[in-house]
């Protein structure tokens, strides 16, 4: 008897998981970077993408163990590029997580996030800022 599980395509990978940190609060760091680390020595064969709207201190993440061989910083200024990076690096495959503050999402562009996710296997950790 032939297993039918063995020829079922893999279940889809990736999506988007939102992460509401706290305006100012000095916690977000000591609960974030950790986060960040960890992803960075998840996979070896594909980025950890962060996309940031402003500079990112590489000494700080290497502080608290980030592999900084395995993470791709982009610098965004501009809501609107920040989005449109974002999607491009999801879609592209070549990340395994990519994380971003995109700002306020319509139902509709986190749909097409959704999407471009899972088209490139990817998981995208959004975070907000209340």
């Amino acid at each position: 008897m032939i297993n039918a599980d063995l020829f079922a395509p893999p279940a889809p990978s990736g999506g988007v998981t939102e992460l509401v940190l706290t305006h100012n609060a000095p916690e977000q760091t000591q609960l974030l970077l950790p986060m960040v680390a960890h992803l960075s020595r998840n996979q070896s064969d594909r980025w950890l993408t962060w996309i940031s709207p402003g500079p990112v201190d590489r000494k700080l993440l290497e502080s608290y163990g980030v592999d900084p061989r395995a993470i791709r910083l982009i610098h965004a200024p501009e809501a609107k590029d920040n989005r449109w990076i974002l999607w491009e690096a999801l879609a592209k495959g070549n990340s395994h997580t990519v994380i971003a503050s995109p700002g306020t999402l319509t139902e509709r562009e986190l749909k097409q996030l959704e999407a471009a996710a899972l088209k490139g296997h990817c998981q995208a950790l959004l975070l907000r800022i209340r």
